[in-house]
């Protein structure tokens, strides 16, 4: 082995979180990034170029650094490389873990996985008979572009915020700028993360595709769906306390924090990719549906999260996989859509109150469209 070679890096999904954040966490001085990229045409730019450059915002102004690519594979191609790889990350999003179950079964490094579902190390040991897979939550919002000044100096470019990536400590001697840490503050931050980001994130994204904006931080320009998403982030952080018996001060400060990170007009965050597959979102246990029976279950009725949840029902993008939602909604009545789509029973709480508020949910989208 040369002198001071580098690690190999095998990193799923080049990304927001795998282009954008990962380098921050994961210095590419110590690791050659290999990626494996569903995209074809992204991919293809990538090893085209060799290199890209992030973005993070800090102090109001962009910290840049230029990545070098030792290789972009498209997926399946990579069997080579994860055999001699020290470390895998993996951000592809929870609906294509699974697919990668055989590809990863034979890799013995540790597999980080910094999806959007605590779930998925459990689900992939079970998947694989492997025990390396374990979590990481990326406590960061990160854009798939950037502004149009930073990506005429380079058109692969992305934006990140200065996060905190939380690891779980059972792989601690991981070379990461990351914290390591026990399964207990791993719980902890995945909740503030689901309920007090994710949950109000995603409706800000609803509610921007609603009023016809670009970009995230444009959404929360807007006086009427500003109001609705901190009312969302209070319903969550005090469903937080009363449910979970989080403290206070710790909810009251990442919902601050969240409600400053979703303004930050340096992000360029693009709404389709924070509202992207609404169907997933509006899952049983996620963070909408799911947050939803989580607020009833501590005694609250969360009338701005019903807000969010109508949204997400009203969204419309003919290139989402889920694009077909609003033909659904479109097509069946309240009660219905409710019970064989969203899955609920109407003999729940939620049911009889979404059904309930339809029409004047409606009504209040609609105005909010219309200013």
């Amino acid at each position: 082995m040369k002198k001071n070679a580098k690690k190999k890096l095998v990193v799923y999904g080049a990304g927001a979180i795998g282009r954008g954040y990962l380098p921050w966490v994961f210095d590419p001085e110590v690791y050659d990034y290999f990626y494996v990229e569903n995209n074809l045409r992204l991919a293809a730019r990538l090893r085209e170029r060799k290199q890209f450059t992030t973005h993070k915002t800090v102090n109001g102004r962009y910290l840049s650094k230029i990545v070098g690519i030792a290789e972009c594979f498209e997926s399946g191609q990579e069997a080579e490389v994860l055999g001699k790889a020290d470390l895998v990350v993996t951000a592809v999003g929870p609906r294509n873990m699974l697919p990668l179950a055989e590809r990863l079964r034979p890799v013995r490094a540790p597999i980080i996985c910094c999806e959007n579902d605590a779930s998925i190390p459990s689900l992939m040991n079970a998947a694989t008979g492997n025990d390396n897979f374990v979590f990481a939550i990326p406590d960061v919002i990160t854009s798939n572009s950037a502004p149009p000044e930073l990506l005429a100096q380079d058109d692969l470019s992305v934006v990140t915020e200065d996060g905190v990536c939380f690891i779980d400590k059972k792989v601690e001697g991981v070379a990461a700028s990351g914290r390591f840490v026990d399964t207990l503050e791993l719980n902890t931050q995945w909740l503030a993360k689901l309920y007090i980001h994710n949950t109000p994130h995603c409706i800000a994204a609803y509610l921007g595709a609603l009023i016809g904006v670009r970009y995230l931080h444009e959404a929360l320009k807007n006086k009427n769906a500003a109001e609705i998403v901190s009312g969302a982030m209070a319903e969550m952080e005090q469903m937080l306390m009363k449910r979970y018996r989080l403290e206070e001060g710790f909810v009251r400060w990442y919902g601050h924090k969240e409600i400053q990170r979703f303004r930050n007009d340096l992000l360029f965050d693009p709404i389709h990719r924070v509202a992207r597959e609404p169907f997933r979102k509006l899952a049983q246990n996620d963070r909408l549906i799911g947050a939803a029976q989580q607020c009833l279950g501590a005694g609250i009725i969360p009338s701005n999260l019903l807000l969010g949840i109508m949204a997400a029902f009203c969204y419309q993008d003919g290139n989402d996989p889920d694009h077909n939602i609003k033909y659904l909604i479109n097509a069946l009545r309240p009660y219905d859509f409710l019970r064989i789509i969203i899955r609920l029973n109407p003999h729940e709480a939620l049911f009889a109150l979404l059904h309930a508020e339809w029409n004047n949910n409606l009504q209040i989208l609609k105005e909010l469209k219309d200013e």
